[in-house]
């Protein structure tokens, strides 16, 4: 299938934008700063604490956005290829853990080994797509993007700005954010990766939700680093606010690409 490579791009960009650790800086910790993280911690949603348990949903690729180019070139067999995916279905499941999976199954078998090979690249590439945006997504929305509060950090105020650092095994975390504390910036510094996430948050009854983020990545050896752009929108699920669409955008190793997912019939446990 000629749509294998392109959806593979999108798929892979997703998969190691955000982990959790920082290096300590040298200036003195604030006098305050186990109050500044606490007051930080509860400013923020956490759908843990809101009593979210786990949830299943489905999730639809926009295929037509993925295959604007093909359309463009060859409606015809662009068209064929629609069919195809349009009938392949996706189910996430969100563990108690946070563990996301993700299971599929096709209204029509692919019709050659070509067609099959592409299928099996879509359904890897789909749930690398998804356990990478969830990976991203759970510290700000499901847990906490902060360190616990009695834990080792440190945390500089620079007069315009706090600037917290922390180690978590070889991996290193800098997290800037203004003195309203809504975080501006993450940098992680990982043995096998570098990137900076830039996050936007809306305010809501529930806390601040995460509702987009710009992110580069980059590998060692001098590789092009890695675009992402993605915009969250939500839907109240049970009284939980969870995605209803995301959209996402970048370029990865000079190819760029767009792509959108909607979430639909939610199943969701609470305690």
């Amino acid at each position: 299938m000629k749509t294998s490579r392109s959806l593979k791009l999108w798929a892979l960009m997703l998969v190691c934008v955000l982990g959790f650790a920082a290096s300590v800086a040298q200036s003195p910790d604030v006098a305050n700063k186990k109050e500044i993280i606490r007051q930080a911690r509860q400013a923020y949603c956490s759908l843990k604490n809101r009593g979210l348990v786990e949830f299943k949903v489905n999730v639809q690729p926009n295929w037509r956005l993925v295959l604007k180019d093909q359309i463009a070139a060859d409606p015809k067999s662009a068209e064929t290829a629609l069919e195809l995916l349009n009938g392949i279905h996706f189910t996430l499941s969100f563990s108690p853990d946070g563990v996301v999976s993700v299971s599929h199954h096709a209204d029509v078998a692919p019709p050659n080994p070509e067609s099959a090979k592409g299928f099996e690249q879509i359904f890897s590439g789909m749930e690398q797509a998804m356990t990478g945006f969830f990976d991203t997504w759970k510290p700000f929305m499901f847990t906490s993007p902060f360190p616990e509060v009695d834990s080792l950090y440190h945390l500089e105020d620079t007069g315009t700005e706090y600037v917290l650092t922390y180690q978590e095994g070889t991996t290193g975390v800098t997290t800037k954010m203004s003195r309203e504390l809504i975080i501006r910036e993450m940098s992680i510094d990982a043995p096998n990766f570098k990137s900076t996430l830039k996050p936007q948050f809306a305010a809501s009854p529930q806390g601040l939700l995460l509702t987009s983020y710009d992110a580069t990545y980059s590998e060692p050896g001098g590789a092009a680093a890695t675009l992402l752009n993605i915009r969250i929108d939500y839907q109240l699920a049970s009284g939980q606010p969870l995605p209803s669409k995301l959209t996402l955008a970048g370029t990865y190793e000079n190819n760029s690409f767009n792509m959108e997912l909607g979430f639909i019939n939610y199943t969701v446990k609470n305690k």
